[in-house]
């Protein structure tokens, strides 16, 4: 791992890393292009390489072992002679060897004093020669480009600090500091654009706090861009590190964040938020208007407050959770989240989204919803104020396969698949019984468009009902499978990229707080045992009455009546027994959590969440608006988001000269790569770059062409 830190970090080359840790230098090549391309964990596992003898079978290995036990001072050619002689087929020796090591893996080699003297000493020359400083000098002093820019902004007057806490943050910039997340400042341009500062002007200013909202949300904003699951992993970043992306001496850490979000909840502002942000998108045309998709995501909870259950299709059971409803345009992109309590349906959140769209001066949406929005008295009422295209329900395949080829007009592509279209109309009708369950004595009914999608090579057809009687039917189609995809795929690639399952209200600390209660089983197992014993004393009355009545006079059918009353009786008498056990074995108090544990109740708060969900929109948006920038730099679409990952999560060197706060990211070996991040570094700088917050900095990002040898490679001789 030494090795690795010290080529990647530049502090050295290959040869001089493997003399400090004890490696051929080839080594050290391999260990940083395994670990590359693998990952760590693959580079520091001890069985790198194809060393295990995969020729043989378990048999002839274990004969081998055997004679190297018997022979222990055997050369490895020796016991590769005899094996291949008493197996009668050939050996080899590296065989033998290999085994020998499988099995024994040598000592590794001790280090003399004066060894580990030198190589401590090469060491601290090393970190001497490449501190933070010295790495900050060489871009500088080699690269003429950023050396002329940093003497022009040199005359630019610095920033006025308004607090002790701007004046160390900007001492501390104007040194030059190193941190291992420099590409995240890029994410500051949509910050700037959508105009966060004043977004979040809703929440009470606190003069006398060291964190105000802006720089909460801002700490969790960064946070989800640079793919922490959660608040509490906030830990394994250094704060101070953290800091400079918010303008601060150093972060919050997630105590003061979990303290701070529950205060922000505080005030409710969820929903205004949410409005606010979905305004902002569709005044900057972040959102496309034609068509909005909706969809549910059933978030499972872990946590301390009891929920109502939802259905969790990963798990096929029952759990206590929350629904997220994300609408999302054409090109997967979220407009607004959705958080409710899993007690609310489906449609009462279709309609509250029409509602918001409405309110937003979109008029007729067209909403794009799947079967669990399917309801004719719903579609009467939603079709005064939008569009619905949705599966087709209660349509039998036998119909929808005697629809004759002259019906279908039109042909749509989509994902290599040839659907041929046709359209009817048709009248869809309630049935009296959800007419009743929902109060009303006349069942809702209503004549649809029905489009019909048949595969041509399959001859599968399935339909689609829309109130939309002036599209062609090729764009509803197109809608209804885009669902498959865009809206879908929205979700995917948001678990995949974000962590959308986290919930930031559940906190490990809140179980000592549980009081202790009555046991209600306790009061439940009284009863039952108390009906129990009145059962048997009315069992014993019954056989009594029998016997008395035998005692006149002998009959069989009371006999046999006797006999079913007496054993009704004993196994009456055994479940009171175990009823007693029970009891015994109950407590008399236990926590409230196991009181309310499982049952659903009423919804608990969710302003933490919507919160938590509203960063992650803007971090969802701003890692799409840095793509349609660099779709200009980078020709790539299948690794297109991956690359600009790697550039806005690499490290690099800050420097405030002047009121610009100058971006150096670290070298990139791959030249494909190091010329679009160069050409997307120049393209942020066009558009005016700001830090977001109280400095609200000038920033200007660069590319260090300074490779890890310590030599100028500008990217026109490359």
């Amino acid at each position: 791992m030494a090795a690795i830190e010290l080529v990647e970090r530049g502090l050295c080359t290959q040869i001089l890393a493997g003399e400090i840790c004890g490696f051929h230098r080839n080594t050290v090549a391999d260990l940083v292009k395994t670990k590359d391309l693998l990952g760590l964990e693959a580079a520091i596992r001890e069985e790198r390489g194809r060393k295990a003898p995969l020729k043989y079978i378990e048999k002839i290995q274990n004969h081998i072992r055997n004679l190297l036990k018997e022979h222990p001072d055997w050369t490895d050619q020796s016991v590769a002679s005899l094996a291949s002689k008493e197996l009668e087929m050939d050996i080899s020796r590296n065989a033998v060897a290999r085994i020998r090591v499988k099995d024994e893996p040598a000592a590794p080699k001790i280090l003399s004093k004066q060894e580990l003297l030198d190589m401590s000493r090469v060491a601290e020359e090393i970190c001497k020669a490449h501190t933070a400083q010295q790495q900050l000098k060489l871009p500088f002093e080699k690269d003429p480009e950023l050396r002329q820019k940093q003497e022009e902004l040199a005359q630019t007057p610095p920033p006025q600090p308004q607090s002790k806490a701007d004046e160390q943050c900007i001492e501390r910039l104007q040194e030059g500091v190193r941190i291992p997340f420099a590409g995240e400042f890029m994410h500051h341009l949509f910050l700037q654009e959508i105009g966060f500062d004043e977004l979040l002007s809703c929440f009470p200013a606190q003069p006398r706090a060291i964190f105000q909202p802006a720089d909460i949300l801002g700490t969790i904003f960064h946070g989800i861009n640079l793919g922490l699951p959660s608040i509490e992993s906030m830990k394994l970043i250094n704060a101070v590190d953290l800091g400079a992306l918010i303008g601060r001496p150093r972060a919050p850490e997630k105590e003061t964040l979990r303290d701070h979000l529950a205060q922000l909840a505080s005030f409710e502002q969820s929903s205004r938020l949410i409005d606010d942000l979905a305004r902002r998108l569709l005044d900057r045309q972040r959102i496309d208007k034609e068509v909005f998709f909706i969809d549910g995501h059933f978030l499972p909870y872990y946590g301390l407050h009891v929920l109502a259950k939802g259905y969790y299709t990963v798990r096929r059971l029952a759990m206590k959770g929350n629904h997220l409803y994300a609408v999302t345009d054409l090109q997967g992109r979220p407009l607004f989240f959705l958080t409710e309590s899993c007690e609310i349906d489906f449609r009462p959140m279709i309609a509250r989204s029409v509602e918001m769209l409405v309110d937003f001066g979109i008029q007729r949406p067209v909403m794009v919803f799947d079967r669990g929005g399917y309801g004719v008295h719903f579609f009467t009422e939603l079709d005064k104020t939008a569009d619905f295209v949705t599966w087709a329900k209660y349509v039998g395949d036998e119909k929808l396969q005697d629809i004759k080829e002259e019906e279908f007009s039109c042909c749509l592509v989509h994902q290599g698949k040839q659907l041929c279209i046709a359209e009817q109309s048709r009248t869809i009708n309630e049935s009296a019984a959800s007419a009743r369950k929902d109060g009303r004595d006349e069942p809702a009914t209503m004549t649809v468009r029905m489009v019909i999608m048949r595969n041509q090579r399959t001859g599968d057809s399935v339909a689609v009902f829309t109130n939309n009687w002036t599209k062609p039917a090729y764009d509803i189609a197109f809608y209804m499978c885009q669902r498959w995809g865009k809206s879908e795929n929205f979700f995917k690639e948001s678990l995949a990229w974000f962590n959308l399952d986290y919930h930031p209200g559940y906190d490990l600390k809140e179980l000592e707080e549980q009081p202790l209660v009555d046991n209600p089983d306790v009061a439940l197992v009284k009863k039952g045992l108390k009906a129990l014993e009145g059962d048997v004393k009315e069992l014993q009355v019954q056989i009594d009455l029998s016997r008395y009545k035998l005692m006149q006079r002998k009959d069989a059918r009371i006999e046999r009546k006797v006999e079913s009353l007496e054993r009704k009786k004993t196994e009456k008498q055994a479940e009171v027994q175990r009823f007693g056990s029970k009891l015994n074995q109950l407590p008399e108090k236990i926590s409230i959590l196991e009181l309310l544990k499982g049952k659903p109740m009423q919804r608990c708060d969710l302003e933490k969440k919507k919160l938590y969900d509203l960063m992650q929109c803007l971090a969802f948006h701003s890692r799409e608006r840095l793509v349609d920038i660099f779709r200009d730099c980078y020709n790539d679409n299948r690794d297109i988001k991956q690359v600009l990952g790697m550039i806005t999560r690499s490290s690099g060197l800050l420097k405030l000269t002047g009121d610009t706060l100058t971006v150096i990211l670290d070298w990139i070996d791959n030249l494909k790569h190091r010329k679009a991040a160069d050409q997307f570094c120049r393209k942020l700088n066009e558009l005016g770059v700001r830090l977001s917050g109280r400095l609200n900095l000038k920033v200007a990002f660069h590319l260090n062409k300074v490779n890890r040898k310590g030599n100028f490679e500008p990217l026109e001789r490359a």
